[in-house]
């Protein structure tokens, strides 16, 4: 941060400063980026995350670009950010992954995030960045559970079984080629963002 070191409480955790959680960030998966390169059209997607309450929460468009290695996010603002394209081959039939190589530490990752923190505060204009290089923490992260919390929190949760208390399908994006498909669920917002 500020050349500080992190404060530490007396069990040893760090204690102080923002944490900001993977689970409530929007990602970006790879599928969307599959879609776009794979199209023979060679149209834009309009990839979207919708908030809790079903509005449009975060807007970016996917267009492929430097003949299939990389795919440009251009955001509502008019932001662009170019991100490089990994195909790596699968093991069995022939199939192909996609990554992305992270603008920052150039590593190939399943996922970019839209957020990053800087500074104990959420920002977007840095542009897609890997969990690591914006700094985001998983919600389990630093913390353990010894049998009795294990059972407690069991116990808490009705013996329904739950093992993920943090759902990601909320800040899952969707996608389409064509954005005027979803004008009778979003007509005001996409009105503005034409």
């Amino acid at each position: 941060m500020n050349g500080t070191k992190p404060v530490r409480g007396a069990n040893g955790r760090f204690r102080g400063g923002r944490r900001v959680n993977v689970e409530s960030i929007p990602r970006l998966p790879t599928f969307p980026v599959a879609w776009a390169l794979a199209d023979p059209r060679g149209r834009p997607y309009f990839t979207f995350w919708t908030g809790p309450d079903g509005t449009l929460s975060y807007v970016v468009r996917l267009e492929r670009t430097e003949d299939g290695a990389a795919v440009k996010l251009t955001t509502p603002r008019g932001e662009s950010f170019p991100v490089r394209v990994i195909r790596r081959p699968m093991p069995r039939r022939g199939g192909i992954e996609i990554l992305f190589r992270c603008p920052n530490c150039h590593r190939p990752k399943r996922f970019l995030y839209l957020l990053s923190v800087v500074d104990r505060s959420l920002v977007a204009y840095q542009g897609p960045r890997c969990q690591a290089c914006a700094g985001l923490r998983w919600a389990s992260q630093g913390i353990y559970l010894g049998v009795f919390g294990r059972g407690f929190r069991a116990a808490m949760a009705g013996g329904q079984g739950r093992r993920l208390p943090y759902p990601r399908h909320p800040w899952d994006p969707r996608a389409v080629s064509d954005p005027r498909t979803l004008m009778a669920e979003f007509p005001d917002q996409l009105r503005e963002l034409t």
